[in-house]
């Protein structure tokens, strides 16, 4: 079967979103591209996660093209589609629609960075690109616009996209946004929110990038 492993993934990775209220029922959608092909395995539309196998995912090239698979692919592959053809450093995406980045995006506001977590993993503020239909290429396009060079963006009346240079990084993402968007909430109704600087949110990006983590064998 055409990229089993990276279908495989691509449900680990949406059940663990479930088991983790990032979503609920069928809501959000999930994505790994394959960076020897290009092509991206993408969740299908509609179908309970609990219930998914290999076969399930779908595998669609950059426009959204179906090569392999019988099912219908999630009514969002446009959007993870317009991601991938303008971030060539993304190899996976997760649009979840967990409650508090969800709140702030159904109020049309951007997750104030309160927390460095949040600069250091996304990059700065999460801003809310304005309300266009679900499954549109409109959709993907102010969405697409609004993410720029960060890992996440929230969608308004509608959820959050993460993205990473793979999907579990992408999942990851989507966990440092929710906790933000609810430290946020918090934080502004214990009243004074100290919001953390754009040249600090730089510094600590860079950081993350440079020193997080470990470093290969012999490096």
């Amino acid at each position: 079967m055409l990229l089993d492993e990276q279908r495989r993934k691509v449900i680990e990775i949406a059940l663990t979103a479930q088991r983790e209220k990032l979503i609920a029922l069928t809501f959000g959608n999930f994505s790994s591209r394959d960076k020897e092909t290009g092509y991206i395995c993408i969740t299908p539309s509609g179908m309970d996660y609990k219930t998914l196998v290999p076969e399930d995912i779908v595998v669609v090239d950059v426009n959204c093209n179906v090569i392999d698979g019988k099912r219908k692919p999630s009514i969002e592959t446009p959007l993870h589609c317009a991601t991938y053809r303008k971030r060539s450093d993304v190899s996976g995406v997760a649009h979840t629609h967990s409650v508090f980045a969800t709140a702030w995006a159904s109020c049309g506001c951007s997750i104030p960075v309160v927390v460095a977590e949040l600069a250091a993993l996304i990059g700065g503020p999460v801003e809310c690109a304005p309300y266009a239909p679900m499954g549109t290429v409109e959709l993907a396009e102010v969405v697409t616009d609004h993410l720029k060079d960060r890992h996440a963006v929230l969608m308004a009346n509608h959820g959050a996209l993460a993205v990473g240079p793979d999907i579990d990084t992408a999942y990851c993402n989507a966990v440092v946004v929710e906790e933000g968007a609810k430290i946020a909430f918090y934080s502004k109704m214990i009243g004074n929110a100290q919001v953390i600087p754009g040249d600090e949110c730089v510094c600590l990006r860079r950081a993350v990038l440079e020193k997080y983590g470990q470093k290969p064998c012999g490096c």
